[in-house]
């Protein structure tokens, strides 16, 4: 696997996510998945949208870094616990996009509302339970909250989605944000109504089926 690109990549999708009003100053990061056990992630206190290759730092298993001369992000230690919680996941975004965070400072998971969050993200979007910031205590949170799904709430914090590789799982963030503004707009004029148990059921398979071929692929 060419480093530098994945490097590039993280960068591109950084910019791509600050283009979309997913976060806005430097909150927010994103990772790849690098060989023997390194990971690439954004570097702290870089601003997005002129984010370049040399602003993403490759760290290893214990965080140090081993390429870049920046201070990788603080929430490192959360994209590290997914990772290690999940074979299938080659790339992670973290975002503070509007209606999600405002899910997530209510304290509220997203049901299954709608066709393309159970295909595509795995099911209901779950919130995690409260904790500090950058703390292990968030990261082992998350990563339940997370369970097999591609997307999950951060309790007063924002969101994180998963996927393939970063563009993937920009692309899980973009529609975990719209299934939220979706739930904020439907619980305003009414009551979400979730899908029915058995459609869920059917189409829960079908992403599962589809992250096993992932899992398969990223062996």
């Amino acid at each position: 696997m060419n480093t530098e690109r994945v490097r590039e990549q993280v960068a591109e999708v950084a910019r791509k996510m600050a283009e979309l009003g997913l976060v806005s100053g430097t909150s927010g990061n994103v990772s790849a998945r690098l060989p023997d056990g390194l990971m690439a992630i954004t570097s702290m206190g870089r601003g997005y949208m002129d984010m370049k290759a040399d602003d993403i730092v490759v760290v290893d298993g214990d965080l140090d870094p081993v390429e870049g001369d920046l201070t990788p992000s603080s929430e490192s230690l959360l994209h590290a616990a997914i990772y290690g919680a999940r074979a299938d996941v080659g790339g992670i975004v973290h975002t503070h996009a509007v209606y999600s965070s405002a899910v997530a400072a209510a304290g509220m998971a997203i049901p299954p509302i709608v066709d393309e969050m159970v295909v595509t993200l795995g099911g209901e979007v779950q919130v995690s339970e409260y904790a500090p910031p950058a703390s292990e205590e968030v990261a082992g949170r998350v990563c339940e909250a997370l369970g097999n799904r591609d997307a999950a709430l951060i309790r007063n914090h924002g969101a994180v989605a998963v996927g393939a590789d970063p563009e993937a799982a920009l692309k899980a963030s973009v529609l975990t944000e719209r299934i939220a503004q979706i739930f904020v707009l439907s619980s305003a004029i009414g009551r979400p109504t979730a899908l029915p148990e058995e459609v869920v059921a059917s189409e829960a398979a079908i992403f599962e089926m589809r992250r096993a071929a992932r899992r398969e692929k990223m062996r």
